[in-house]
């Protein structure tokens, strides 16, 4: 994404239960990892792979992130790699993990990068200003 401006995307309770819904409609399993602080309650991060519903073919990481404050101390990294063993664990006949990240996202496409990840595709989007 880079430069493209999707406006603002709040990520509120409704729009989480509303995509958690539109996955087990398809009849695909969320599975979500998150880091809380424990001292407020707060989830500082979260990464949230989708399994297909027979535990076959690929799974997709639908997003990983980290609030501002809690970033630089390896949340998103140990989020994600707890998430990929959750899911070969449960789901032993996955064929892989699939994550779409921006070439703009270095940091992300570090942790994937560490993960071993690696790409298998490109895509490009463009934004037309009218």
């Amino acid at each position: 994404m880079s430069d493209t401006d999707f406006g603002a995307v709040v990520r509120d309770v409704d729009r989480v239960r509303s995509a958690a819904a539109d996955v087990a409609a398809r009849g695909d399993l969320l599975h979500t990892v998150a880091a809380l602080d424990e001292s407020d309650a707060t989830i500082a991060g979260f990464t949230e792979p989708v399994v297909p519903g027979d535990g076959k073919g690929d799974a997709r990481h639908y997003g990983t992130g980290v609030l501002p404050e809690y970033r630089a101390h390896g949340l998103g990294r140990r989020m994600k790699a707890r998430s990929i063993l959750r899911a070969r664990e449960s789901h032993p006949d996955l064929e892989g993990l699939l994550a779409d990240t921006a070439d703009s996202a270095t940091h992300m496409r570090s942790i994937d990068d560490a993960l071993g990840y690696r790409p298998t595709h490109r895509s490009v989007e463009y934004q037309l200003d009218l």
